[in-house]
């Protein structure tokens, strides 16, 4: 698992150097924030995104979900995604990959023993993603997990995103 954390950190790292490097273009609106349901963030985040060009996006997250709600102890998750984006100007075909780091307080989920956990999947993304030009941005998607750690190892994930693209 350390090995695979490790070369999507560097795949992730090369990307995003190559990336800024580039000159880009400043006809597309490079911020986004949105609210992520399910997906990545497995419950829900609060995500920033970064295009760093019109083809490829820089994402991190961040959600705590009190016990109350989905489990019986209370657990932050934190998703960071590099994607790639396929279409025109208003409606995009997504793939990507990302991490997301979970840790929890007396949780039951994943396969965990109640108590203080933490481990980090490993994300996938393919989805379609439009954008209006007045900011509004839509995202749906598959995205699958894996952790060695958790039980059982592969979780198939949905999510939706809704949110603000700016300059």
């Amino acid at each position: 698992m350390k090995n695979i954390v490790l070369l999507t950190s560097l795949l992730i790292l090369t990307v995003t150097e190559s990336i800024i490097a580039q000159d880009t273009n400043t006809n597309f609106k490079k911020n986004q924030f949105y609210l992520e349901i399910g997906g990545n963030s497995l419950v829900y985040s609060i995500s920033y995104e970064r295009l760093l060009s019109e083809d490829f996006t820089l994402r991190a997250g961040f959600g705590i979900t009190p016990g109350l709600i989905f489990a019986d102890g209370t657990f932050i998750h934190i998703p960071v995604t590099v994607s790639y984006l396929i279409g025109g100007k208003r409606s995009k075909f997504e793939t990507g990959l990302g991490l997301t780091y979970f840790a929890g307080t007396d949780v039951e989920v994943f396969g965990l023993d109640a108590g203080d956990q933490s481990l980090i999947f490993l994300t996938g993304i393919i989805g379609y993603r439009y954008t209006s030009p007045g900011g509004f941005v839509f995202r749906i998607f598959f995205t699958p997990l894996y952790s060695s750690d958790a039980d059982p190892y592969f979780y198939p994930y949905f999510g939706l995103s809704f949110g603000y693209a700016f300059n």
